[in-house]
């Protein structure tokens, strides 16, 4: 019988794994806090690209853990030592990877972004460690167009601001000045009298504060809104609506409401807002009063 030769086993020592290899490190800003401070608008995010945690993971590594709990106590020991002042907890924190290198601002239209970051005031504060975010929404919201504001940190150095700005909502006249103003009244700021603005006007003092429930009012009554050229404020005590034609109507002190409810439901009286130089009366809670204006000198 044909011998049959033992099977020859050959082991070859496979390659060697290529082992890690050392990440790139991260080029950081060279900038003493010192001296000048170097920031952009827009988030670079290959700059600051946030780690991407496997779903396998459910939490902190040990040495994970042991860098967190490092990065914390020197953090830590920045903000309380007792000798450290502003300038040496921004030094320490510049040196942890905690200076403010970066900032985005987003939502501002009509607010400049000069007067943005001079509320942020990041001569003052020049790391995460030392800006006080609250201090800072102070600051913004004095700003005559915000209306408030959200200041995120993202780590390790960028600063995210998100503006909400206010809405014009009348231009308010007195004193030969004229001033946008929003809903509550708070003056915006100056714009030409003459300005073409598709915005009610109010005039006099206390005008601003309490137009808006006025022209909230005047908003179910088209053929009178639509005739209304200002609403002026009398001894910031009653309204008197002066009229595209030249017309006035009187308005009483309270109750406005309620007069311009007994103007729509007549439709004799409502067809008088169109005329011109009709002045309609509505003081009296018992009757209208109607008369005819006298003309100005060259006016028609």
């Amino acid at each position: 019988m044909p011998e049959i030769a033992p099977e020859l086993n050959t082991f070859r020592p496979a390659p060697a794994a290529p082992g890690p290899q050392p990440a790139a490190p991260r080029k950081m800003s060279p900038t003493d806090p010192r001296q000048g401070f170097d920031f952009g608008h827009a988030y670079d995010p290959s700059r600051f690209e946030r780690p991407r945690v496997s779903s396998r993971r459910q939490g902190f590594g040990l040495r994970s853990l042991a860098g967190f709990a490092f990065v914390t106590a020197c953090a830590t020991g920045a903000v309380f030592a007792p000798t450290a002042g502003v300038w040496d907890r921004d030094g320490i924190a510049f040196a942890l990877g905690f200076g403010i290198e970066q900032v985005s601002l987003t939502g501002q239209l009509k607010t400049s972004d000069a007067d943005l970051f001079e509320a942020l005031d990041l001569k003052s504060a020049r790391s995460l460690m030392s800006f006080d975010a609250k201090e800072a929404r102070r600051r913004f919201e004095r700003l005559p167009w915000v209306q408030s504001v959200e200041i995120t940190r993202v780590w390790p150095g960028q600063l995210d601001v998100r503006v909400r700005e206010r809405k014009a909502f009348a231009i308010w006249e007195r004193g030969g000045m004229a001033e946008l103003i929003d809903a509550t009244g708070r003056v915006l700021g100056p714009v030409g009298r003459d300005a073409v603005l598709e915005l009610p006007r109010v005039a006099g003092e206390g005008a601003n504060t309490s137009a808006a429930q006025l022209l909230t009012a005047i908003e179910r009554y088209p053929a009178i809104k639509t005739r209304v050229e200002r609403l002026r404020r009398l001894g910031d005590r009653r309204w008197t609506l002066e009229l595209t034609e030249g017309g006035r109507i009187h308005l009483p002190s309270d109750a406005e409401t309620s007069a311009l409810s007994r103007l729509a439901a007549e439709p004799r009286l409502l067809a008088l807002v169109a005329e011109p130089h009709q002045i309609i009366d509505l003081r009296s809670p018992s009757k209208i009063a109607v008369r005819t204006a006298t003309p100005a000198p060259g006016g028609g």
